[in-house]
């Protein structure tokens, strides 16, 4: 009998990709949001960030390099994407040799991150550039100390989504465990879950986050498929702009209501006065 083979993964020395971000951008933002998913992230004195695993994000210090740092990391490839077949943040496109794997893509994907949420792009080794739809990513969570009754819950949200629906809650549910959902047009929907928490890496030092709750805000499209286009098209990027507005009010209200912070799905903290 002859054993099935994996996909091909090669690695090699090393490469690099470049992070290209507005030329105003603060370096120190860029190390706290870094911090925020790599907490062991240290910065050397030329302000090279150390993200561990051999990777490191190095400014550009030349006189036109406002805004450009460089992610050096070791590379690793798999197979291509199959033809036909899409991804959200073009990799398939940019690499058709053999896509990222390991720690190469888990820098890239950081990379991406921060174009995404600083309003940049990566461009490739091989010169492809990647950049995000600020809306690609909509899920935020409210991590709070506070646990809200379903009932309170659902009183809350009564003026500012008056169409919401408690899903069915036992008698006598306790403060978690439950959920609510918010219709948006066009058969998409909210779901707001209320859970323990994730105990994502940027509230690590909290004193607590062992008893903390999660107010998860999901966007469900109609169609799941529509979350890994690269490029949205106008009416996708409206709605997905839309379900974000819908999903940063109900967060804010939160914070303002039971405390806590406001994480991205992807484990960036969120300024809650930029939910507005």
């Amino acid at each position: 009998m002859t054993a099935q083979l994996g996909p091909s993964a090669v690695e090699e020395t090393g490469t690099a990709h470049r992070l290209q971000l507005p030329r105003d951008t603060d370096p120190a933002a860029v190390l706290s949001m870094v911090r925020n998913v790599r907490p062991e992230a240290s910065e050397a004195e030329d302000g090279t960030i150390t993200l561990g695993d051999g990777q490191t994000l190095t400014p550009d210090r030349s006189p036109r390099g406002a805004g450009r740092w460089t992610l050096g990391t070791p590379q690793v490839r798999e197979d291509p994407l199959p033809e036909g077949m899409e991804d959200s943040h073009g990799y398939g496109r940019a690499f058709p040799e053999g896509m990222p794997l390991g720690l190469e893509r888990q820098g890239l994907d950081l990379a991406w991150s921060l174009a995404r949420r600083l309003g940049g792009a990566v461009v490739t080794d091989g010169g492809a550039r990647l950049e995000p739809h600020p809306f690609h990513v909509r899920d935020l969570t409210v991590v709070s100390p506070h646990a809200l009754a379903p009932e309170s819950l659902a009183e809350l949200l009564g003026p500012i989504e008056p169409e919401a629906e408690l899903d069915q809650v036992p008698d006598g549910a306790p403060r978690i465990g439950y959920s609510v959902t918010l219709p948006l047009a066009d058969g998409e929907e909210i779901s707001l879950r209320v859970g323990r928490t994730a105990r994502p890496a940027a509230l690590q030092a909290l004193g607590w986050l062992d008893d903390a709750v999660d107010y998860a805000l999901v966007h469900l499209p109609a169609d799941p498929e529509s979350d890994e286009v690269e490029s949205p098209d106008a009416e996708t990027a409206e709605r997905w702009q839309v379900a974000y507005r819908r999903i940063g009010q109900i967060a804010g209200l939160l914070v303002e209501t039971v405390g806590g912070y406001v994480v991205d799905l992807e484990g960036f903290l969120v300024d809650p006065n930029d939910l507005a």
